[in-house]
């Protein structure tokens, strides 16, 4: 399920860059909705970038094996995407969660 998420997510972002680079109404539409929000919009491509970039690099070998290095340590990039988008989605839920008004008591 995770593997057919991440394939439409790719199919997503494939379509959304064809768009951008076609169409000067998607352009100034997408460039607008960043400018609204700059930090929300830079917080989800990261965290979009993290997720693919663990995906793909579990299922094609030669991105599994690419190494960065992280303190003085050799780690593989999936492993490292991997750890950042769970804790994107923790950052994520927790903005929610103290963005949302709360009712009076």
């Amino acid at each position: 399920m995770g593997a057919l998420v991440a394939l439409m997510l790719t199919g997503f972002i494939v379509v959304g860059i064809y768009k951008f680079f076609t169409q000067s109404e998607a352009r100034s539409s997408f460039l607008a909705e960043c400018a609204e929000a700059p930090f929300e919009s830079a917080f989800v491509f990261l965290w979009v970038a993290c997720g693919l970039t663990f995906f793909w690099g579990v299922f094609v070998p030669p991105l599994g094996t690419i190494k960065i290095m992280i303190w003085g340590t050799r780690r593989e990039l999936w492993a490292v995407a991997g750890i950042a988008s769970l804790a994107g989605f923790v950052l994520m839920i927790a903005y929610l969660w103290l963005k949302t008004p709360r009712s009076p008591r």
